[in-house]
Parts: C-alpha cells; sequence; structure tokens
C-alpha cells in the first residue's frame, strides 16, 4: 500500500464520550427526548448534524435540528481540546508510514475546518498530505465521495490504496471506493458489527497497520 485514508474519530483518537454528553446536554436543556449512548455511537461514522436532525424529528421537535446542531456542537468545542485523546500506538504507526515514503490522508464525517483543527491540536498535522470533511463533498458516508476528492486532487492510484476506519460506513466506503479496506477494532463500538463488513483486513492494534 502506497496510500492510506484513515477515518478520525474513533480510528486515529477517542472522542464518542464528548460526542455524546454534548448532545444530550442540549437535548435535555431543550427538553427534547435525550438519544440514548448507544444511538449516538452507533451514529458515528456520519455527519453529526445528519443525526442530530433524525433525533430531533424522533423528539417531535424537528423545527429544532439546527439550534440543537448548533448548541451541541459549542458544547463539544468547549470540551474537545482538553479531553480528546489519541489511541496507544497511533503516533508511533502514523510516524513510521510517513517514513517510509506513505501518503497518509483523513476521510472524516467533521468539517475540514474541524479535522484542521483537531491535527493541529494533537500534533498530527504535518504528518497528512490532506484531508478531506463531510462539508467539501455532495454525499457522505458511506458513498465514496471522499476518496474520490482525495484521488483526483493528488492523481492517487486505487490499487494502492487503503481505507481505515472503526465504523460499517468508513468500510463500505472503501468498497464503494473500490480500494482496499482495514477494519480498526480499537475504538470501534461494536466490533463484531464491523467485523460483519468483510473488510480486507482486521486489526486490532495500530502497529498492526505496518503489515498491510
Amino acid at each position: 500500500m502506497e496510500n492510506y485514508f484513515f477515518d478520525f474519530d474513533g480510528t486515529i483518537c477517542e472522542s464518542r464520550h464528548i460526542y455524546a454528553a454534548s448532545v444530550q446536554k442540549t437535548f435535555e436543556a431543550r427538553g427534547v427526548k435525550v438519544p440514548s449512548t448507544e444511538d449516538i455511537y452507533q451514529a458515528m461514522g456520519i455527519p453529526i448534524d445528519v443525526s442530530i436532525a433524525r433525533w430531533a424529528q424522533e423528539g417531535h421537535r424537528s423545527e429544532l435540528a439546527q439550534t440543537l446542531f448548533a448548541e451541541s456542537m459549542a458544547e463539544y468545542a468547549l470540551l474537545e481540546d482538553d479531553q480528546v485523546r489519541l489511541f496507544p500506538g497511533i503516533v508511533k504507526t502514523l510516524t513510521q508510514l510517513k517514513l517510509a515514503g506513505k501518503q497518509l490522508f483523513v476521510c472524516s464525517s467533521k468539517t475540514h475546518p474541524e479535522i484542521a483543527h483537531n491535527l493541529e491540536n494533537l500534533g498530527l498535522l504535518d504528518l497528512f498530505v490532506d484531508f478531506v470533511g463531510a462539508d467539501e463533498v455532495v454525499n457522505h458516508k458511506p458513498a465514496s465521495d471522499e476518496i474520490d476528492l482525495l484521488v483526483k486532487r493528488h492523481g492517487l492510484n486505487l490499487s494502492e490504496s487503503v481505507m481505515l476506519g472503526d465504523a460499517k460506513y468508513d468500510i463500505r466506503m472503501g468498497k464503494n471506493a473500490g480500494c482496499t479496506t482495514c477494519a480498526c477494532t480499537w475504538g470501534a463500538f461494536d466490533p463484531a458489527s464491523l467485523k460483519k463488513e468483510k473488510a480486507d483486513y482486521t486489526v486490532d492494534y495500530p502497529l498492526e497497520i505496518l503489515a498491510i
């Protein structure tokens, strides 16, 4: 493999608990039915505004979707810099791939500015060639738009590329793009379900990526 497409949340860093706490606090404050932690974790992998709109509708307050999204993200922003944590071994893995001449990318359901902020805050920005957020494409995961955009920007060969992620949406995106796929179980909410996606590779620790 020469090109590595990484999901961000749940693959490079752990942030699910912050998303869950932020969304639940905001919904409760607005008197809207609060989505369960399991529902929030299961939705990780698709844009949070899409999920919030669905939960607002289920709570019979669809007109509040944009407000709930804005307030949830404001709450998340107060916590993320201090509470987002890198998974053990991920920095060493990324660094070794970079030193080996591999090209590293991020495909995330966050927006481009959010990814840039997170990568800079975590000291990872220089390891990546480029990154794509959900705000840059028409169709979010599991559609292949984010990978397609990176392939077009950088003239990448999909036969030398792998999509790595902790959610079914990541694996399906890779398959839809036509590249190799790798399921990363260390950040997966439901590893058994992830394995049912039958990725080309399954790794339980970041350093195992080096063997792909």
